[in-house]
């Protein structure tokens, strides 16, 4: 009885049927969400990532090919793309904190007579970043904190997180650049 209800709704989908696909999005919209929580707590994340497997399925509902349940696929859908956002922000945050180490090391390196005057630019600069942006790469970046534990601790979303430390980058290097 199941498989003809998919084969159904899959058959709707395929021709368009909008209807059909918000029925589809309402019924297992908070369920996939739920379904979620037992691998990440970040409510933001998991709202992304189930809407994105369902603009997904819309826009791939032509070539869509199910072996087993459209129960089954959705679920393991949302898994996957939790899991695949879950390699991207741990390879940024790597990508991210080598550039960190490798500029740090460049602006010592450079002149080595002169590392004190280094250090102590690299923290007027990190004195004169905004208050939250600060906190949040010395958190990230001094502490050692993933971006969802800095999200946590301050109470805001993982963009947040990636927006101040990537704003902070920014402005220490145009701090830095001033004063070659």
């Amino acid at each position: 009885m199941q498989q003809r209800t998919d084969i159904f709704i899959l058959n709707a989908l395929k021709k368009g049927d909008k209807k059909v696909f918000e029925k589809l999005y309402s019924s297992y919209y908070q369920k996939l969400c739920s379904f979620l929580l037992s691998y990440c707590q970040d409510h933001e994340i998991i709202e992304d990532v189930v809407q994105d497997v369902f603009l997904n399925l819309w826009d791939k509902r032509r070539e869509i090919k199910i072996q087993t349940s459209l129960n089954a696929f959705l679920y393991k859908s949302v898994y996957n793309k939790l899991m695949d956002k879950y390699r991207h922000l741990r390879l940024r945050n790597e990508m991210l904190s080598s550039y960190y180490h490798t500029a740090i090391m460049l602006a010592v390196e450079k002149e080595e007579d002169r590392p004190k005057k280094h250090i102590i630019l690299l923290r007027q600069c990190m004195e004169g970043l905004p208050d939250k942006c600060r906190e949040v790469f010395l958190g990230g970046k001094v502490r050692g904190l993933s971006y969802s534990e800095i999200s946590k601790e301050f109470g805001i979303s993982t963009k947040t997180v990636e927006g101040h430390i990537a704003r902070a980058y920014r402005l220490l290097k145009e701090c830095m650049d001033k004063y070659k």
